[in-house]
Parts: structure tokens; sequence; C-alpha cells
């Protein structure tokens, strides 16, 4: 600091540690605003796992729901089998899954969220009964099991209990292009029933009338990874 006639003056130097001094204390205020927002689940982010039956469901609501009051926090959506979602939440690669269940180890936390159901899908044009037993001689098209074992073993053991075995001749690897090869008369294919919900036109739906066709979704999360955020996005899946 210097002194002349006109008062009291900044050396350079002293100019410059006074421009760092802001800078620090701005990029403190930053942090702490960004600790106190990450500490009240409203600031950081939120790695989901989601599935063919999810996606087109539960999760849209809840990630609108979950946006509305957290909307600093980003949030990174990836399409996982339930097996690769529990290895990637036991590795920390992954924050909240939902999965098929049951889902049993010692490290996850899961909490039942929804209860699914096979859905037979038709062209439109599709004459005869849209039932197990109707289409048991049709050409099928599934999901690929590499995209999702625990789906496609579960469409071919619903069809073992109808009493036949499908004539796969396209597997798929979502159910979009599910919905378009049966709209175009390719085959007929068992679905969630949420896919509906996509509104592909030239696809007629029947629900399947037999108990081994539902299913139980769960919301799982890594115990040791619990936070704040993780709890806010729990309470806009879970029943209250």
């Amino acid at each position: 600091m210097v002194r002349n006639r006109r008062g009291v003056a900044l050396t350079a130097a002293g100019a410059m540690f006074y421009k760092d001094c802001r800078r620090i204390i701005r990029d403190i205020d930053i942090a702490f605003e960004a600790a106190r927002g990450a500490s009240s689940g409203k600031l950081g982010k939120l790695r989901l796992g989601v599935g063919v039956s999810t996606i087109h469901s539960l999760v849209p609501r809840a990630l609108l729901k979950f946006r509305q009051s957290c909307p600093g926090v980003e949030i990174e959506i990836r399409d996982m089998s339930t097996l690769s979602q529990i290895e990637a939440l036991i590795a920390g690669r992954l924050d909240v899954g939902f999965v098929r269940l049951p889902v049993k180890h010692p490290q996850l936390a899961v909490r039942q969220v929804l209860t699914e159901r096979l859905t037979i899908a038709t062209s439109a044009k599709f004459i005869g009964a849209v039932t197990m037993e109707g289409i048991q001689d049709q050409a099928f098209i599934l999901i690929d099991r590499s995209v999702s074992a625990t789906f496609h073993d579960h469409c071919i053991s619903l069809c073992d209990r109808s009493g036949f075995a499908p004539r796969i001749v396209y597997e798929a690897n979502d159910t979009f292009t599910i919905l378009n090869l049966v709209s175009a008369g390719i085959g007929v294919s068992l679905v969630p029933g949420a896919v509906r919900a996509m509104h592909v036109t030239g696809v007629k739906f029947a629900p399947v009338h037999n108990k081994h066709a539902e299913w139980d979704i769960g919301m799982a999360w890594n115990k040791k990874s619990e936070s704040e955020i993780i709890r806010k996005f729990a309470e806009t899946c879970l029943p209250v």
C-alpha cells in the first residue's frame, strides 16, 4: 500500500493479492453452496439403471416429479439388464436400479415399486383369439436374451406353461423395434403391459390371464452409498 497526495492506494502486488482474495472468497462461497445443496439432495448426480419394463412406465413419471423438487441434480440413465444393474450397484457404478424381484444381496436395499404383467402384442389385422392358445402357432418376436435374460426367459417359461414352445423368428434389442415388426405382421410378441404407452400404430394388445404372467419390480441401491439424493428419489417412487 502506498500513500500520495490523493490518499492511499494499493501497490500492484497488493491489487493482485486483493483480487486473488476476492476470487478465493467467491470460490469458497460456491463450494459452500454446492456442499449445502448436495447435503440437502438438491445438487449432485444420480445414475439410474432401467430395464425394458420400467423405461416406459414408472421411471418417466418419477423423473418428472423428482425434477420439480431437485432441478439441480444431474441425471444419467442407463438401459441395463437386472443382472448388470446388480453388478453395477455393488461396484458403485450405479446409484439406483430398477430390477426384477426377488433380489437378495447383503449390500443392497430393495423395495418393491411395481407389479408388471406380460401382455400379448399382435398386428391390428390379426384374425383369431388373442390368447396364449390363440397365438401358439404364430411366429414370435422376442427381446434378445443378451438384452434381458430374465425377461426373455420369462416369455419362454410362460409359453411352456401354456403348452407350447414359441417359434422365434427374430430377437430384437428393444421393444420399439418389436412393436414395429409386430405392426408389420412379421409375428406376435410378449411385452410388458407398460409399452401400450408407446402408442405404436397397427398393434393391438391383450393381457395374459395367468398368475405366472406377473412379476414384481423393485428399486435397489447400495446401502453403503445411500445419500440424500437417493432418499429423495426413493420418495418419488415408493408407494405411500
